[in-house]
């Protein structure tokens, strides 16, 4: 199958007399479509040109007026300015989540989708520690994560009254405290620790710096990816204005279901067992292919050329363990699934790879983490816009007699 090469796959933006070529109009028309039909635009540092928005035209060329979105009762705000959803992957509040990823902390990211300070997320003081803490982490040590988090998170919020300060200055303060207390969790610590997260997470798990890289790589990555199942959850429980400790349970719950990233995690689990004790790594696939069960990890519906997330961390990835056998095997059964179904990696698939490696427990996946952090930007933003969830139900039951 060719693969496309389209104008999706290489601009966010085109010039006008692309634009107007694209919409079949002429160029005058294209700036009347600006204010009509909300093509946005940009201008070109150093001259009066303006560049146009490629989704947007896209959209008037297969005949939408207006983006696809939901009813305006659904209560759940659907226009947000945290994350833009693209070809070349999510864009933070404008910004290039890849780039962001190479050099960027998640307490970097959490201040930009948060829009606050940096300083309020990098000098916070430790969380206080509830004195039923020490006894109940003992009594859950052998729950995953999310169990933990989802147990301990009442008796943590209740134990700092801060956590009900819903302004957007309180909402970030504790979501702080609340990264931190993940990763507290994550860590397996007695009490959470101001350094910054993935140096505490390196640390516990005892690798090197370059896998301390990886890890910091990957939270960014997983920080937000516009609306999501959990991030609608997060948001319909911020419009009852809830604190980020409640919204954040809320997220918890979606992602141990089936069809959830950490639901997925199990069947990729499986798949990357097979090809790492299969001596020719093809065979699972080929096996796969026979049977016509699913392959997982492959075949994003966002992504009509891979999940430039996935490629990223496999880059990554390679460049330490390029030469590892296992490696190889991955590699081998990646290029079977691209020769045969002309599929690409998913970025969960790459997220499962790299827990393996870190030696990271797969009920204990650092994505909620990292989630947790665009989870409290929608929360942030939710609640600001002062709405109860209300949505009308369409009743198709037997009428009354």
């Amino acid at each position: 199958m060719q693969r496309k090469t389209d104008l999706t796959r290489s601009t966010l933006f085109v010039d006008a007399e692309t634009a107007a070529s694209t919409l079949g109009v002429t160029v005058t028309t294209l700036y009347a479509y600006v204010g009509r039909k909300g093509i946005r635009t940009q201008s070109i540092p150093g001259s009066r040109q303006r560049r146009y928005w490629w989704p947007d035209i896209e959209r008037l060329r297969a005949g939408h007026a207006t983006p696809e979105s939901l009813p305006a009762t659904s209560g759940v705000k659907h226009e947000t300015g945290i994350t833009l959803m693209t070809q070349r992957g999510p864009y933070y509040r404008g910004r290039s989540a890849l780039d962001l990823a190479k050099t960027h902390s998640l307490e970097s990211i959490a201040a930009l989708l948060w829009q606050v300070d940096e300083a309020v997320v990098v000098s916070a003081a430790a969380p206080e520690l509830p004195k039923e803490f020490g006894r109940l982490q003992k009594l859950l040590q052998h729950a995953s994560a999310v169990d933990r988090a989802t147990a301990l998170f009442p008796f943590i919020e209740h134990s700092n009254p801060r956590a009900f300060d819903l302004t957007r200055l309180g909402m970030a303060r504790t979501g702080v405290d609340l990264l931190r207390w993940y990763t507290c969790l994550l860590a397996n610590l007695p009490r959470p620790e101001t350094r910054p997260i993935h140096e505490t997470l390196a640390r516990a798990l005892g690798v090197g710096p370059e896998l301390k890289e990886v890890i910091r790589c990957m939270l960014v990555l997983a920080a937000d990816h516009g609306f999501e199942a959990g991030t609608y959850a997060v948001r319909a429980c911020a419009t009852a204005g809830v604190t980020p400790y409640r919204a954040i349970l809320a997220g918890l719950a979606v992602v141990t279901g089936r069809r959830s990233t950490a639901g997925r995690s199990a069947s990729i689990n499986r798949l990357l067992d097979e090809i790492s004790a299969d001596s020719d790594p093809k065979r699972p696939i080929l096996r796969r292919l026979k049977d016509g069960d699913e392959i997982p990890g492959f075949g994003s519906t966002i992504y009509e050329n891979g999940d430039p997330r996935a490629r990223l961390l496999m880059d990554q990835l390679e460049k330490i363990f390029g030469d590892d056998k296992g490696f190889i095997k991955l590699k081998k059964a990646i290029s079977t699934v691209r020769e045969f179904c002309d599929r690409e990696p998913d970025f969960v698939l790459a997220l499962a790879y790299g827990h393996r490696r870190l030696g990271v427990d797969g009920r204990n996946s650092l994505f909620p983490l990292g989630r947790s952090v665009g989870w409290i930007a929608h929360a942030i933003e939710q609640f600001e816009t002062g709405e109860s969830l209300r949505i009308p139900a369409s009743y198709i039951g037997p009428l009354p007699t």
